[in-house]
Formats: C-alpha cells, sequence, structure tokens
C-alpha cells in the first residue's frame, strides 16, 4: 500500500501554464506584494478618502492575472485584521470593452454575484446587497432599449452603492479590479480610459472610497500616454519582469508542496530551465510540465533527465506555443520575423531593415502582438530567443 500511495505522489504534475497562479499557490513578486499591503491599509484608513490605483503591467504570461488574484486574497484574508473591504473582480473580454457604455451595463449587472467582503462585514454586505436594484437585468434592458432610453451611469450607480449599502455596513474601502484593460480599443474621442479615470477621481470626491486595481500590456500606458496622459499618473504602477533563478525557484518548489508531491528538483535544472526560458514565468511553468510528463517516476529531478526531456520539450513548444504566435502574424509580418531571426544580432531596429516596405509600420504592428519586445533606444528583440530557433526553420 505504501508503494502504491508512494508512485501515486511521484505522477502529480501540480505545473498547469494555461492557467493562473491560485493565491496558496503564489511566489515571488515580494516588492509588489509589500507595496500592496502596506498602502491598501493606509489607503482605508484615510479619511477623507485618497486611495490609490494600481497597474499590473507585463508581457504575455508574466503572472498579470496570477497577481490581482493574489492581491484580492491579500486584500480579503491576510489584512482582514487590519481593514474592513470588498472586493469587486471583473475580468475584461473584447465583447464587454466595445464601448464604455457595454463595460458599464456588464460590470454593474456582475457586481451582486462577484462581489467578496472580508469576515468582519461579510453578513451585512450579503444583506445588504440583495436591496441594492441598480444593475438588475441589465442584459434584458440592454436588449430591449431603443436609442432615446438613458445609459446607466456608472459614477452615480457605485455612489449610490457605496453610501447606501457599503458604508453602512461598516465597510471602509472597496477594490474593483479590472483584468485585462488593454481591450478597451484606444481612440481619442469618447477614451474610455479617460472615462475611467474621471470616474473613479468624481468617487473619491463624492467621499467614495473606491480602489481600482487593473492589469494590462505593457505596451498600453505608452500608447494611451498620447491621447489620454492624465490616466497613466492616475496609476501606480507594478511593471513585472521575468523570473530570477530564487523566483523561479520559489515559484517551482511552492507548487509542489501545494500538491503534496516528493519530486525533488535539483537547484541545477532549475537554472538551466530559467536560462533556457529566458526566465518567462508561462514558459517556466510549461518546461516543468512536460519534464515532469517525461519524468513522472523520479524521485530527483537531475540534469540528465532534463537533457533526456529536452528535445519533447522544445517541440512541444513549437507545436503549441510558438506556432500559435506565429500564425497571430500577416505573411509580411513572418517574412520580417524570420529574416530578424536570421540576422543574429542581439538587438535590431527598422534601419536595418529598410528593404521591407513600410517597416516601421511593421515593426509597430509586431510590437503590439507582443512578438518583438522593445528596449532603450529603439532597439528590438523578438519576444524569446527560441522563437528566433523556431523562425529560422520556418
Amino acid at each position: 500500500m505504501e508503494n502504491h500511495n508512494h508512485n501515486k505522489n511521484h505522477k502529480i504534475n501540480p505545473f498547469s501554464p494555461q492557467h493562473p497562479a491560485q493565491p496558496i499557490c503564489f511566489a515571488d513578486r515580494a516588492e509588489q506584494l509589500r507595496y500592496f499591503k502596506k498602502t491598501a491599509s493606509n489607503s482605508a484608513e484615510l479619511n477623507p478618502p485618497a486611495p490609490l490605483n494600481y497597474a499590473i503591467l507585463g508581457t504575455w504570461g508574466q503572472g498579470k492575472t496570477s497577481l490581482i488574484y493574489k492581491l484580492r486574497q491579500i486584500a480579503l484574508e491576510e489584512l482582514q485584521n487590519e481593514i474592513r473591504c470588498v472586493c469587486i473582480y471583473f475580468p475584461l473580454s473584447p465583447e464587454h470593452c466595445q464601448s464604455w457604455n457595454t463595460f458599464t451595463e456588464n460590470f454593474l449587472g456582475t457586481v451582486k454575484s462577484t462581489i467578496k467582503a472580508t469576515k468582519k462585514v461579510l453578513p451585512r454586505i450579503k444583506s445588504e446587497m440583495n436591496k441594492w436594484e441598480i444593475g438588475l437585468n441589465l442584459g434584458v434592458i440592454s436588449a430591449q432599449r431603443n436609442n432615446n432610453q438613458k445609459q446607466p451611469n456608472l459614477t452615480d450607480a457605485l455612489q449610490q452603492l457605496w453610501e447606501d449599502h457599503l458604508k453602512p455596513s461598516g465597510v471602509q474601502i472597496a477594490f474593483i479590479m479590472l483584468d485585462d484593460l488593454h481591450y478597451f480599443p484606444i481612440e481619442a474621442k469618447d477614451s474610455s480610459y479617460l472615462n475611467l479615470r474621471t470616474t473613479f477621481q468624481e468617487l473619491v470626491n463624492r467621499k467614495c472610497n473606491y480602489s481600482l486595481v487593473v492589469t494590462a500590456q505593457s505596451l498600453l500606458f505608452s500608447e494611451i500616454a498620447e491621447i489620454a496622459e492624465p490616466v497613466v499618473r492616475f496609476f501606480k504602477r507594478f511593471d513585472l519582469k521575468p523570473f530570477t533563478f530564487d523566483e523561479a525557484k520559489e515559484s517551482i518548489e511552492v507548487r509542489l508542496k501545494v500538491a503534496g508531491s516528493k519530486t525533488q528538483v535539483d537547484d541545477k535544472v532549475i537554472q538551466e530551465i530559467t536560462e533556457k526560458m529566458n526566465g518567462h514565468p508561462y514558459l517556466v511553468m510549461f518546461a516543468m510540465f512536460e519534464l515532469l510528463m517525461h519524468a513522472s517516476e523520479a524521485q530527483t529531478i537531475g540534469l540528465k533527465d532534463l537533457q533526456n526531456a529536452w528535445p519533447i520539450i522544445e517541440t512541444s513548444l513549437g507545436d503549441t506555443i510558438f506556432s500559435q504566435k506565429y500564425q497571430k502574424a500577416s505573411e509580411k509580418e513572418r517574412q520580417l520575423m524570420i529574416a530578424i531571426a536570421e540576422s543574429g544580432k542581439e538587438f535590431v531596429s527598422p534601419v536595418d531593415f529598410k528593404n521591407f516596405g513600410s517597416v516601421a509600420e511593421l515593426f509597430s504592428r509586431l510590437e503590439k502582438k507582443e512578438l518583438l519586445l522593445r528596449h532603450d533606444r529603439g532597439k528590438y528583440t523578438l519576444f524569446h530567443p527560441m522563437f528566433a530557433k523556431f523562425l529560422k526553420n520556418q
């Protein structure tokens, strides 16, 4: 019986790169967590209110959603003896963000079902939310509304929620968490980004203590700064970077521990994976998943196990990740990426590829698709070194 359980434990594979890390499996980002804990408590106690707003920025797979999950858990659980708060988490989609009115309707329509609170105010919040009528059946109303009917006003609705239900329940601060803010279109006219800033600035002016937490692609703030610069200044930025060895090690070990796995991963293996994956959190998790699939019976995974599994890992990366990224590009963009890969240069710039027509526009489009990364002084690299190897084989 003991041997059966032992073997079963060794087959546990907790590395699921397709899903954000749940708070129990969260690792690293210590600086951001410390800052949030300290400032969230301060924002809850300020009177009149002056809450901080937070923007979690990074390229794909850097753990933006994982971090916003963790901040929600910190606010509701770790800080529950210090503050009384509610969190409203709303994952955005292109459908939600077609217009400001579309967002308002969808957001208000989900508040009652998504609001979560610290234990000290939870029973009263549940009771109070049953009384809140704004936002109910908005989907039905929206389908029946004619053009002359008034759209719901987000500022007024959240003010009513605060004054009639949250504040009387003892809530000190409400965190509204919007995941994937970049789905809002970039428009100079009727900008949703300016509407967002105006709404939450006015709520504070009306003595409603709402703190806004968003995630977005790194490039977003550079783009909206040109048309809505005040929006950029409205947030404290958390710019997520690739894992160091220590960060990757913590991330790997905490997942194995939470899963109850007895598998040990040699530090040299973690170092090798961190270097090969360039510290990219998603790709580190991807490599570990494939490694454990290949070496599922090993109690301690060493460099030899990684070497044996590496061809499989590399092939799987190409088939599932890099091919998908490649398909996002147009034929002209693919040709440019292949040329960049074959150049062998550490950094490139548009001037290096004058033979491509509208090369500056191509670089810009590839950057927006997160296939190119821009560094200082207009220097670019492909989003990952292994992607360059993939491109050379196309």
